[in-house]
């Protein structure tokens, strides 16, 4: 069973770097907060933070983000976001959300 669970942690770490690494080969302004978010769930899980419950809480904030600043993104990124999110799913959230969805803040 711990294997398992540091298995899925894995994929999801895997994951997380290659969304950052799909953000970061382009360079656009309104990329930065998205990769400075990326980078702080990447940490956190590294951290052995839980991992799927921030990274869920990190899909929702790319998608608000995406959608209120209609941020262009590639198919390859929304794949990426669409992965991490269905890693992700069935994840206990109640103890993560301090801060609105939509605000960067909430990763520190």
């Amino acid at each position: 069973m711990l294997e398992n669970t540091i298995t899925k942690q894995n994929e999801v770490v895997i994951t997380l770097k290659d969304l950052y690494a799909s953000f970061n080969k382009v360079q656009i302004n309104a990329y930065l907060p998205l990769e400075k978010a990326i980078l702080k769930v990447i940490a956190k899980a590294e951290n052995h933070d839980d991992a799927a419950a921030w990274s869920n809480k990190l899909v929702m904030f790319l998608q608000s983000q995406i959608a209120l600043k209609q941020i262009p993104i590639t198919k390859e990124q929304d794949a990426l976001i669409n992965s991490l999110s269905e890693q992700c799913k069935n994840t206990n959230l109640n103890y993560v959300y301090l801060a609105p969805i939509n605000d960067s803040l909430q990763f520190y």
